[in-house]
């Protein structure tokens, strides 16, 4: 494996997330999670790499947007083309944006057009809760899975409560939040609502001499709204509904549209709709309907795509006596109209596209030894059929360790804009088709104590990525090794959380006749992490977080500088229910960029109130 040497900032890190030793620490209840495996399983069972941003880490970083949030996480970067709202790029193990699966309540959210999730224009304050897994999961979600999957859960309050924030900040920045949930007919029944608005004057996020370059404030604000219920009949089943709905605006730069003209208006909605329960001792099933949908308009274009993706699925459980057996059945519906894609002088040359599948796992535990096999087979239109598979293996060697090893096979069909864009577009493309294995040593010795070792390799055939001309292109073969350090443990008085990511990023084209040398894939840095320490004493709560990132090359070959960025908040406790918090951001005031050519934010203070109460 080829790595440049780090820079010595990451040395303080790299000791942070390497030195960690067992202590003794309060038990708890296992902590549960659903992205691994599709249904409710312990953490500590799980074989994937998979982290889990509750609430309580979300508010305690403070972080100003989802992509900043994600952006903390072992194995995950972040690319923008400026501030709040502006376009972002998700790159998860070196992965870029189509390749990682986005799933809101269970459901698929992704743009047909492109394949990525538009992270930008979910809004963080719905979010209660968030799962990350890291590597190839087509074997259980089909398309788009090839770096990993990141399901988010709505706000949706499993006791009484009421919630609110107002907060104002630099750069004209403004919050204000406010929800409930409450039970009715004996706890049985659920209801919970809230909304959010958020808004920024911006700031100018293009530099000057860059072609996108217009000097003005690029402006952003959102209104959305979560809701949830949910109704338990007796004590085997369940029916619930979840609804996510943000409405935005945001302006940007680009060489195509005058200050007055560059502004994109958007509208995201996700539907989840579910019954599970217990059709007989060893026997579960669960039956989800929804719906997403992710529609924008360009003021300056005759731009304006509407999607929608309708999502079916059917999941039973069977205890065995030897082993868990989980079979699955999936269809996705997926829609494309609108100006510029079903109405206009120019037209997409197709416009729909259903996928059917069929998934089975089967897991078995014996000693200290846990085996999962999964298997899938989805059938897309105008792409054909596409199985997948994964084999994983855990080793409980010892109390809190646990070695364990995985293979899997993935796959990404092109999108609506690859094969249909009629500028542009290339119909010859192939579907991207990987396989990926990794090795893994984890320590849980409880207290949310966590040390993890990962090393990786994905190896990805006939990649797609943009060439210079922006067309689409299959790439000979694209590859991604690397390992990741994450470590949380107490220390000094401090709760610590670091973690490091060093990874080889390659890809190389063929050019009909030789191919070329490999090259570094676009926005990908050899060495990244995050250290980051809390502190509490009484009412008082501070966290100090620090983002490094080392150098990258843009999709041109534009070199950008490594950086490093240090945030800071606090929270004092007036009472039980209401709360005083601050946060700065980029306290050094570091000029960086994660797009050639676009700044992102200086230093920005933002402060508030939160209340929480019954």
């Amino acid at each position: 494996m080829r790595f440049t040497r780090p820079p010595a900032g990451w040395l303080p890190v790299a000791a942070i997330v390497l030195t960690h030793a067992a202590t003794g620490s309060t038990q708890t209840l296992p902590e549960v999670v659903v992205t691994a495996t599709r249904v409710e399983r312990p953490l500590a069972e799980s074989l994937v790499d998979i982290s889990v941003i509750d609430s309580s880490e979300i508010a305690r970083f403070g972080a100003s947007s989802l992509p900043e949030l994600l952006r903390a996480r072992a194995g995950v970067e972040i690319s923008q083309n400026g501030g709040a709202g502006a376009v972002a790029g998700l790159f998860v193990r070196g992965s870029k944006t189509s390749q990682t699966l986005i799933l809101v309540d269970g459901i698929r959210l992704e743009n047909p057009t492109s394949g990525g999730g538009n992270l930008e224009f979910l809004p963080l304050a719905s979010i209660e809760r968030i799962e990350i897994v890291r590597g190839p999961a087509s074997a259980l979600y089909g398309s788009g899975a090839i770096g990993g999957v990141i399901q988010i859960f709505t706000r949706t309050g499993a006791t009484p409560a009421v919630h609110a924030m107002a907060g104002v900040g630099s750069q004209g920045g403004s919050q204000l939040q406010a929800g409930f949930s409450q039970l009715f007919n004996e706890a049985r029944t659920r209801l919970s609502a809230a909304v959010s608005s958020d808004r920024t004057r911006g700031f100018e996020t293009t530099r000057p001499g860059t072609p996108d370059y217009q000097a003005d404030r690029d402006s952003h604000r959102r209104l959305a709204l979560t809701a949830g219920a949910s109704h338990r009949l007796g004590n085997d089943w369940q029916l619930a509904a979840n609804l996510l709905a943000s409405d935005g605006r945001t302006d940007y730069d680009d060489a195509f549209s005058t200050p007055q003209t560059a502004r994109l208006a958007y509208r995201t909605t996700a539907l989840s709709v579910s019954a599970k329960g217990r059709v007989s001792d060893g026997w579960t099933t669960e039956l989800r309907a929804g719906q997403s949908g992710i529609d924008y308009r360009y003021k300056a274009f005759d731009f304006a795509p509407r999607t929608d993706s309708q999502t079916l699925l059917w999941i039973n459980s069977l205890n065995l006596p030897a082993g868990r057996l989980d079979l699955g059945l999936e269809q996705l519906r997926q829609r494309i109209a609108g100006e510029g894609i079903s109405e206009g002088d120019t037209t997409y040359q197709r416009t729909r596209r259903r996928t059917d599948s069929v998934f089975a796992a089967y897991e078995m535990a014996w000693q200290a030894h846990r085996v999962r096999l999964q298997v899938r087979h989805d059938r897309i239109q105008s792409v054909g059929g596409e199985p997948t598979a994964a084999l994983g293996w855990g080793w409980h060697w010892a109390p809190a360790w646990t070695l364990r090893a995985s293979w899997a096979s993935s796959f990404r069909a092109p999108t609506f804009d690859d094969l249909y864009n009629p500028f542009g577009a290339n119909p010859a493309l192939r579907a991207e088709r990987a396989r990926g294995a990794e090795v893994a040593l984890e320590h849980r010795p409880g207290g949310g104590d966590l040390m993890r070792v990962v090393a990786f390799d994905n190896r990805i055939r006939d990649a797609i990525e943009i060439d210079a001309d922006f067309v689409p292109r299959n790439l000979l073969r694209a590859r991604v090794k690397g390992v990741s350090l994450e470590v949380q443990r107490r220390w000094a008085g401090l709760h610590w959380q670091g973690n490091l990511t060093l990874q080889d990023a390659q890809g190389q084209r063929d050019d009909g006749l030789v191919s070329t040398d490999s090259q570094r894939l676009a926005r990908r840095a050899r060495a990244f992490g995050v250290l980051a320490a809390q502190w509490q004493q009484g009412p008082l709560r501070t966290s100090a977080q620090w983002i490094v990132q080392g150098d990258r090359v843009d999709t041109r070959g534009e070199k950008m500088a490594g950086y490093g960025i240090v945030d800071l908040t606090a929270a004092w406790a007036l009472s039980p229910q209401w709360e005083l918090f601050g946060r700065v951001g980029n306290v050094g005031d570091r000029a960086y960029e994660t797009a050639a050519g676009y700044n992102m934010p200086g230093r920005t203070l933002f402060v508030g109130m939160r209340y929480a109460g019954r």
